[in-house]
Formats: structure tokens, C-alpha cells, sequence
């Protein structure tokens, strides 16, 4: 029987090959470790930054709600006028918002004096959600409803 003779740089390469292995695979690791770490950070930092709410983008039609608040400042639907303070009577849905279909809505029209809880600071403008903008009459009716 003929025994192979192994040389010394045989056996060296073997243990330095053995030596290396380790250190690659604890490299890669290390690599994919600090991958899903970045991962992982970037997908918290996009979860974070995404809006709580939904908005309201499952009622299309708003048409509903601007024929409540022009009817309400028409006379047509029956909203009680209220004095906020001495001489100023206004509609109590500027000051209370009116209730359609389980949330409450407010209201300001633009360029004059308003008593919503936007309006008087009792909300901020990041607290609301603006449902509508209604430039289509006379004056701009600004529709929202508070989070």
C-alpha cells in the first residue's frame, strides 16, 4: 500500500483555511446583522411618519354636506341663532358644529368673523381635518371636522 506523503505547507494551508472560514462566516453575519438592522430602522422611521388617521377619503360624494351648510345659512334648515356676546347673533352651527352621519362638522366662511373652534383658537390647525372647500357661491365656506 503507497501512503501519500502530506507535505507541512499542506497542513498549514488546512489549519489557515480553518482559520479563515470562521472569520468569513462572522463577517457575513456581522453584514447581514447590520442589513437588517438598517432595514428594520428605515421601515420605524416610515411607520412613524405615516398619518394615524385615515382621512375621510371614503365619502366621495361631499355634495350632501355643503346642501347642510347652505341650508343652514339660508334659513332653510332650522339652526337657532345664538348672541356670543353682546350684540352679535350668530347661527349656533358656527359655534357648535352640526352633527351628519355619526361625526360632527364645522364650518368658517372666509373673510368674516367666525366663533368655530378653529377659528378661535380652541383647536390647532393640525388637530382638523378639512373635509372641503367650497368656492362655488358667494363667499368661501371651509368645511372640516376636528381628530
Amino acid at each position: 500500500m503507497i501512503k501519500p506523503m502530506a507535505s507541512a505547507s499542506a497542513e498549514q494551508r488546512f489549519s489557515i483555511k480553518g482559520l479563515i472560514r470562521p472569520r468569513r462566516a462572522s463577517l457575513f453575519a456581522v453584514m447581514v446583522g447590520l442589513e437588517l438592522g438598517l432595514l428594520f430602522s428605515v421601515l420605524g422611521w416610515l411607520l412613524s411618519a405615516a398619518p394615524s388617521r385615515t382621512p375621510l377619503a371614503a365619502t366621495p360624494d361631499l355634495t350632501p354636506l355643503t346642501r347642510e351648510i347652505q341650508g343652514r345659512l339660508s334659513g332653510a334648515i332650522v339652526d337657532p341663532l345664538i348672541e356670543v356676546k353682546p350684540g352679535v347673533v350668530i347661527r349656533s352651527s358656527n359655534v357648535r358644529g352640526f352633527r351628519y352621519e355619526g361625526h360632527i362638522y364645522y364650518y368658517y366662511i372666509e373673510g368674516e368673523p367666525n366663533y368655530d373652534p378653529l377659528s378661535r383658537g380652541l383647536v390647532r390647525p393640525d388637530q382638523v381635518e378639512i373635509m372641503l372647500r367650497d368656492e362655488s357661491g358667494a363667499q368661501t365656506i371651509v368645511l372640516y371636522r376636528v381628530h
